[in-house]
């Protein structure tokens, strides 16, 4: 029996066989709780509001408290990276305690999965804003959100930190017009290379080596994003470079091409927030 276990498996027959099998288990395993599940006898989830390759996200409210928070959960597929990149994300929030980052109120576990209990950042995701609201972003009013966010990242980076995954989606728009940044999942202390998966490609090593030129890097992705979102292309007209499609002014091209590792890069968040106030400081 063991031999034809065998044959069938130099035949790739087994393996085709246990892929789905192994993806369903995984699913069945990092299936999302229900709302109106109470954890730790305080914190009734209200609904999913998100999923990561590591692990979900609830809204919930505070039954002793009041108030909602989120509530985030290690995926128990992942294991022990899942428990790790959790932990981490709190030891990241309690060392940085900034008032456009949220606080973390602790770790805990419960039914053998691990969870963390984060405040909720108010606002609007700069997603949401895109996609949801169709709202789209003028070159000065990208730049000037980039400004205003590089003192948080900057506060980030002092702290011996970097976040590693700077995108519209982590980034919130408040009623005031500040930002507030969240979601340090994949966050890490600046030279930490100690348990990192290993990287597939170029591209991921640029956005996620523990470095402050990966986020930088991220940056310049995070600012093309902005000025993409007044772009309309013309029907029938090839895709093209984004030098090429976007009408930029060439300070705005400059700083992009630093960002982008096209030219010389930015060695901090310092460097480049001097070239963005220039740049806000001209007439336009």
């Amino acid at each position: 029996m063991q031999r034809v276990i065998g044959m069938l498996g130099s035949f790739g027959w087994i393996g085709h066989m246990a892929s789905p099998i192994k993806r369903f288990v995984e699913s069945w395993r990092d299936y999302p709780l229900r709302a109106g599940t109470v954890l730790l006898r305080r914190y009734e989830l209200i609904k999913l509001i998100g999923e990561g390759s590591y692990g979900l996200a609830y809204l919930a409210c505070d039954l002793v408290e009041g108030g909602e928070l989120v509530v985030k959960q290690a995926r128990p597929s992942k294991g022990a990276l899942g428990r790790e990149l959790l932990s981490r994300e709190r030891e990241a929030l309690l060392a940085l305690g900034h008032p456009s980052i949220p606080r973390c109120r602790g770790l805990f576990e419960e039914g053998g999965r691990l969870f963390a209990a984060i405040d909720k950042a108010e606002g609007r995701t700069l997603e949401a804003l895109i996609f949801e609201q169709q709202r789209g972003f003028t070159e000065v009013e990208s730049l000037a959100i980039i400004a205003r966010l590089l003192p948080i990242v900057g506060f980030v980076h002092e702290r011996g930190w970097v976040h590693l995954d700077l995108r519209i989606p982590n980034v919130l728009l408040q009623a005031d017009g500040s930002l507030a940044l969240i979601d340090f999942g994949l966050a890490r202390r600046i030279g930490d290379w100690t348990s990192l998966v290993a990287f597939t490609d170029e591209e991921e090593a640029r956005r996620r080596a523990p470095e402050v030129q990966s986020d930088l890097y991220a940056l310049g992705h995070f600012l093309l994003f902005l000025l993409y979102s007044s772009y309309e292309a013309q029907e029938g007209q090839p895709p093209r470079e984004w030098h090429e499609e976007l009408s930029l002014s060439e300070g705005t091209r400059c700083v992009l091409r630093r960002l982008l590792l096209l030219a010389e890069p930015y060695r901090s968040v310092g460097q480049l927030r001097e070239d963005i106030e220039q740049l806000l400081h001209c007439e336009w």
